[in-house]
């Protein structure tokens, strides 16, 4: 008995009987291609977690394209294929404007994406049409140039513009002085899909050259004695990494875990601290507040934060209050004094895998605030450890399988 597994694209409509009668299992399987013949086959095999399927006779001549990271389709690209494609992304898939709705049609026969797709409105609807998106999608107007991700405009970009250029951008940042000859000169009009980020002062100059300004979701900001820094990740700030900051306004797309010790003038680094959401103490957030961005989530943790980013076993007793937060593997051993561990944790936020033993589960599982990843028990991790599975893989972990 055997099983296929975590397979981008399976074509299976070439499969043989004596194949097919081995296979008990498909599972996890971004596209899968199918034939009559085929079906017929495997009508007694379990399929589990299909993302999409496709029929198609045997006789139908495509290409099988998987990309598992970001790739942008343009006209060239198109042009050169030989045969229609199925294209499967995993990641982030971007269609260029000088792409026609006749061109797609004939070289793209079906399309798969897991993550974002981003291209222009006229050709959103054939796309659609013609395959499933997981996730995002941006769509940008038609004779605009667009510029994914995060972009910081600067005066060197703005330099190297032709005049009256249209530009279409996901994120857009403004937190640096802008020539304004240079702006109005090599800029026409600009669309903002995602989010702008700008420093109050320039708001009224900046906003005559993008589209349906007030629609626009942003963020306006102060500017700090010594700028702006702009971080599109969670962060964690404590006595070390504080110091890098010398009197700035401090962006972060995300959240930010502070812990200090020492009684830190705050301001004099960050001067302004905007974010999604704070997580620290009471007595750190006493040394911030004046610091924060008025729409700032607060979330108060109480006791000493006990982070765990890798392998972590608990061994000896938790003498202290503490907040216990998991982004790794912890282990609570049998040794602990639950008692104590009752009287002094005052909640666990898990993002790993939590391991206690089987008769301690309920007394850690009611201090758990939030759990975003896996509690078991220490028995039943050995357990799965020295399970001989019945099935083995005849493949697995790959991106394309015919078969």
């Amino acid at each position: 008995m055997s099983e296929i597994v975590n397979i981008g694209i399976l074509d299976t409509r070439d499969i043989k009987e004596n194949l097919a009668k081995q296979i008990t299992s498909i599972a996890n399987i971004g596209l899968l291609i199918e034939s009559d013949e085929s079906q017929a086959l495997l009508k007694d095999c379990e399929k589990v977690n299909i993302s999409s399927n496709l029929k198609l006779s045997n006789d139908v001549d495509l290409d099988l394209i998987s990309e598992n990271a970001s790739i942008k389709i343009d006209r060239d690209y198109l042009e050169g294929l030989l045969k229609p494609i199925v294209l499967v992304v995993n990641g982030s898939l971007t269609f260029d404007n000088n792409i026609d709705n006749k061109l797609l049609d004939e070289k793209i026969y079906k399309i798969l994406v897991n993550g974002k797709l981003t291209c222009t409105k006229k050709l959103a609807g054939i796309i659609q049409s013609k395959g499933i998106v997981n996730g995002k999608t941006i769509r940008f107007n038609n004779d605009y140039k667009f510029i994914g991700n995060t972009f910081n405009l600067t005066n060197n970009f703005l330099k190297c513009l032709q005049p009256n250029s249209k530009l279409a951008f996901e994120k857009l940042i403004i937190t640096k002085d802008i020539d304004i000859d240079l702006l109005k000169k090599n800029i026409q009009d600009m669309q903002v899909l995602d989010k702008l980020i700008i420093v109050d002062k320039f708001e009224e100059i900046v906003s005559e050259y993008i589209s349906n300004y007030y629609e626009v979701e942003k963020a306006l900001i102060p500017d700090g004695t010594n700028g702006v820094k702009y971080i599109d990740d969670n962060i964690n700030i404590d006595d070390g990494s504080i110091k890098k900051y010398n009197q700035i306004t401090l962006y972060v797309d995300g959240n930010v875990e502070i812990s200090l010790k020492d009684n830190i003038e705050f301001g004099k680094h960050i001067e302004y601290l905007i974010c999604d959401k704070v997580i620290c103490s009471q007595e750190v957030f006493e040394m911030i507040k004046d610091n924060l961005g008025r729409d700032v989530e607060v979330e108060i943790l109480n006791g000493k934060l006990m982070l765990n980013r890798g392998n972590m076993t608990f061994t000896g007793n938790i003498e202290e209050r503490v907040t216990i937060k998991n982004k790794g593997r912890l282990v609570f051993d049998e040794s602990i004094d639950y008692d104590k561990f009752n009287k002094n944790v005052e909640s666990i936020i898990n993002y790993g895998l939590i391991l206690v033993p089987e008769d301690k589960l309920d007394i850690v599982e009611k201090k758990v605030k939030g759990n975003y990843g896996k509690i078991s028990s220490l028995e039943e991790s050995e357990r799965n450890k020295q399970q001989k599975p019945d099935e083995k893989s005849i493949y697995g972990n790959m991106m394309v399988v015919k078969l």
